[in-house]
């Protein structure tokens, strides 16, 4: 059988070549990535924003002789575990991370520090980064005893590192040094995502730029950080209406699963087309439900469609609300909106009374730029986790009114369907974007949220949830059955915590008859699969 990856974190550099798939939107990313602009590049959890980025690192890794562009590679995810008492904590927490990235990369090109450019930086370079260590395991550790307290005052100014940057690449001749901070902004906690955000504004020079990857719906920019003057920003959407869209996702399929299931899609190409348009673009889910597929037939599908967009989907947003306990009330309202009250109101838009299909079909809906700020944080939250997806601002309604147009994900629409894979190309071929339920500024369904009392997320809240979820089974991450099973039985790690708390060098002596390259692979994959699950 062959491998199929979910996750960047388990694909080896030069396997991406081998892998990737790139339309007209993919190829504009990568090449955003790899020139020296500021680049915010956002998408929803599986679209793909950690594969480009890393991609566009491997290439510039690759022609570094003749672009003499050094990218440096920095994953943001353990930042949810910082709880210390420093104002700046997320920040110093970042500074460290860079510079040791940084550090690494510069030793394995064989770049030349100065004395200048080490006294600036204020840290040795000849592979001695036990300082910056020791500062970043102590932030990350932080969660454990909040309120600890760090010292962070050996690190240097931002001033000084941008001039050391510069120094670097001016004795060494290269033209620039690229930052990539891949899962910049995916927790709930403003505060920090501010502090990143100001940072990374500043984090340039004529050698120096930064790319970050972020979810929609919930980054927060703050109010120094202006996206169009400040950077350009990327979004990493894929239309299921676009011409090509069935060819790319198809292909990108094709690249991974064996031989018996490609043979399978092939045979039953216009059923498996549902699966792909209920992918709604996403490459993790479409792979994920293409595993799941022992054959593909109408009655496969619809049972696909309806366990995996009726529930699991649904499970994924839900569970956010047990994670972040101030998010429930909005995480909750955003469903019952949903389910309730959108969708039903669509199926009515789209079906005739003796079920036959309306000449004009929509999965879209609007909600006045006016209403509430809580109905609008719930539908971030939603469009957070893919349910659905903010197509466009300032779209007429009725009567001239501005307001915002969103997208609901095709499967969970189509979950509510009788018949899904049977009504599904006719629903596909009728989709008119401008056929839209609207929800005005004051619609009556707006009050069940309005009157709730919203609690604003607070670090004793959210170290709460942590505790919480590092208590849970390892059965609870999104691995392989293989890979729980390691680190279950064999590695006898049993809870979230316990695979926290093993070190990496620790787990690849506990798990017999597996290589040190494949044990590494299956411990960053479950602690980047940890991570994002505490994250939300």
């Amino acid at each position: 059988m062959a491998e199929i990856y979910y996750r960047t974190e388990n694909i080896r550099p030069d396997e991406l070549p081998n892998i990737i798939v790139k339309s007209q939107l993919e190829n504009e990313i990568i090449e955003s990535l790899k020139s020296n602009a500021n680049l915010i590049l956002e998408g929803s959890r599986g679209t793909g924003k950690s594969f480009l980025m890393k991609y566009a690192c491997y290439q510039l890794e690759q022609n570094f002789e003749t672009e003499k562009i050094l990218p440096v590679y920095i994953t943001f995810m353990a930042s949810t575990l910082i709880h210390t008492t420093d104002t700046f904590q997320f920040r110093n927490w970042m500074i460290a991370r860079s510079l040791r990235e940084l550090i690494k990369s510069s030793l394995k090109r064989g770049l030349v520090f100065s004395n200048y450019a080490s006294t600036l930086l204020n840290t040795e370079t000849n592979s001695e980064t036990s300082s910056l260590d020791n500062i970043i395991k102590a932030y990350e550790d932080s969660y454990k005893n909040p309120g600890t307290v760090i010292d962070a005052t050996s690190l240097p100014e931002l001033n000084d590192i941008i001039d050391a940057l510069n120094d670097i690449c001016e004795q060494n001749q290269i033209k620039g040094i690229y930052f990539f901070f891949d899962e910049a902004a995916h927790i709930f906690r403003p505060e920090q995502q501010r502090q990143f955000f100001t940072l990374f504004r500043d984090f340039r020079s004529p050698y120096v730029s930064s790319k970050a990857a972020v979810y929609p719906g919930v980054t927060h920019f703050g109010d120094t950080f202006e996206g169009i003057h400040d950077s350009v920003f990327k979004k990493l959407d894929r239309n299921i209406l676009d011409p090509g869209y069935l060819s790319f996702m198809t292909e990108m399929v094709e690249k991974q699963v064996d031989q018996g299931k490609l043979t399978m899609i092939n045979q039953n190409k216009e059923l498996y087309n549902t699966a792909i348009f209920c992918s709604n673009g996403n490459p993790r889910i479409l792979l994920k439900t293409t595993q799941g597929l022992q054959r593909i037939s109408s009655s496969e599908i619809d049972t696909l469609i309806r366990n995996f967009y009726r529930n699991e989907i649904w499970a994924e947003h839900t569970l956010l609300g047990d994670k972040f306990k101030g998010h429930k009330v909005l995480i909750d309202w955003g469903r019952k909106f949903l389910e309730d009250t959108v969708i039903p109101s669509l199926i009515k838009k789209n079906f005739n009374e003796d079920g036959t299909i309306r000449t004009e079909t929509s999965i879209y809906f609007w909600i006045h730029k006016d209403s509430p700020i809580q109905i609008r944080e719930a539908l971030r939250l939603l469009t957070y986790t893919g349910i659905i997806r903010k197509i466009d601002d300032g779209v007429k309604g009725t009567r001239s009114l501005i307001g915002t147009r969103y997208e609901v994900n095709y499967g969970v629409f189509l979950s509510q369907v009788n018949n899904p894979t049977r009504n599904s190309r006719e629903l596909i071929a009728k989709l008119q974007i401008n056929n839209f339920s609207e929800y005005g500024q004051n619609h009556a369904i707006y009050s069940d949220l309005i009157d709730k009392n919203i609690i604003l997320e607070n670090d004793e809240m959210l170290v709460a949830s942590i505790n919480n979820i590092l208590d849970k089974s390892i059965s609870n991450l999104d691995l392989s059955d293989w890979q729980k099973n390691k680190l279950i039985n064999d590695a006898g790690l049993l809870t979230i915590n316990d695979l926290i708390n093993t070190s990496e060098q620790d787990l690849i002596n506990k798990l017999e008859q597996v290589g040190v390259k494949r044990s590494r692979q299956m411990k960053n994959a479950a602690y980047a699969e940890l991570l994002e699950y505490i994250s939300g």
